[in-house]
């Protein structure tokens, strides 16, 4: 019996040498990372167009809002799928580019009118701008050929969105 417990004693002593070396995780594919970065970008623009309704916006702005959620809704539903498909694990994002940090949409709950409507839209194309880093950078160093072109219509449907909503924040009088 002692035989067997020293035996073990030694395996955990051995073990626990080894233990030194620190061990790290592999850095997560550009594809987990690109995906796990826009699933939650995309669920905040969802967040942000769901506040236009009621807040006294112009017909543009309401319509502008509901492109946004039906093209991300849609978006964030085929990310997921790839990323199931592929097997791929999430990987913690933090805060991403153009990200709306409490404060702004705390702002934003509160406001209504013209007020509302332009911070709306400086919030929105900052977001846009956030994807748009976000897509440029998978596609610079992503590999996935779906994963490259889905990337590029965000680079070309945002941008699009973009131009349109600095057209209507000229057209809304104030700061």
């Amino acid at each position: 019996m002692l035989r067997v417990l020293a035996a073990v004693l030694l395996a955990l002593v051995t073990v626990a040498g080894c233990a030194d070396e620190p061990v790290t995780a592999p850095a997560p594919s550009p594809d987990a990372a690109f995906l796990s970065g826009m699933i939650p970008h995309h669920e905040q623009a969802l967040e942000l167009s769901a506040m236009v309704g009621g807040r006294g916006g112009s017909p543009g702005l309401e319509a502008m809002a509901l492109r946004i959620d039906r093209e991300q809704v849609e978006e964030i539903g085929q990310m997921q799928g790839l990323m199931r498909a592929r097997g791929l694990a999430p990987v913690a994002a933090g805060m991403m580019h153009g990200m709306a940090d409490p404060a702004t949409l705390a702002t934003l709950r509160s406001w209504q009118g013209p007020a509302f409507e332009r911070l709306w839209l400086d919030t929105m194309i900052s977001h846009h701008d956030g994807a748009l880093m976000m897509a440029r950078d998978y596609l610079a160093t992503g590999t996935d050929d779906t994963l490259r072109r889905y990337a590029q219509v965000v680079v070309t449907t945002q941008s699009g969105e973009i131009e349109a909503m600095r057209a209507m924040r000229t057209s809304i009088a104030g700061p």
